[in-house]
């Protein structure tokens, strides 16, 4: 089974759980705190790395210099990312892409995604097709900015213009939504975590 690096970047620490139960059912996690990446950490012995979502706010300076580490790790990583929500937002802001807030936060609830590029973490979804994803996040990645920072869309929804990408030239993803949350009340959907087994099995894998 491959090993990852799976960066805990909430605030409070035990928000890290859920995401760390769902992806052991892919991968051998080592999780490690964002506080915790120094400057040359190193990345032997890891297949891939996973940059978890945070209470913290991309748009505040404050909270963005929180994790000039990670970012520095993101810079120099020759391993497949996927950064979800927050970090995805940090992903992107790495090569220089704009982020905003939302008008209306999305609070806990499933959107409507729009598949705009199958393949990859899209693979066994069809084109356009609307999959109910959970989201939670005051803030997004401008679409504008993703050419200039050097990626593609691979889908977006009615309340967030960048719902996924991918870097053109490096094994990077990023998701806006949390792939790890299946479960809200009474609502179950379980394409979330189709989403992290196709990370791992036509990524991870074939990159190994």
């Amino acid at each position: 089974m491959t090993r990852t690096l799976l960066i805990n970047c909430y605030l409070n620490s035990t928000k890290i759980s859920n995401l760390q139960t769902v992806l052991n059912n892919y991968t051998n996690c080592k999780v490690v705190s964002f506080e915790n990446i120094q400057l040359g950490y190193q990345l032997e012995g890891f297949d891939a790395v996973v940059i978890s979502g945070s209470e913290a706010r991309i748009v505040n300076a404050s909270d963005r210099a929180k994790y000039e580490n990670v970012l520095r790790l993101i810079e120099t990583c020759n391993l497949p990312i996927l950064g979800i929500c927050f970090g995805h937002q940090l992903l992107c802001s790495t090569f220089g892409a704009k982020t905003g807030t939302l008008p209306q936060p999305v609070i806990d609830k499933f959107e409507k995604i729009n598949v705009v590029q199958t393949g990859e973490i899209f693979s066994r979804f069809k084109g356009e097709q609307k999959i109910p994803l959970s989201e939670y996040h005051n803030d997004y990645v401008l679409r504008e900015s993703l050419e200039s920072a050097g990626f593609k869309l691979l889908a977006d929804s009615p309340s967030c213009e960048v719902e996924a990408v991918k870097h053109i030239t490096n094994l990077f993803y990023g998701v806006q939504f949390h792939p790890e949350r299946i479960i809200i009340e009474n609502e179950t959907h379980p394409e979330g975590h189709k989403v992290i087994e196709n990370f791992f099995v036509h990524v991870v894998k074939r990159f190994g």
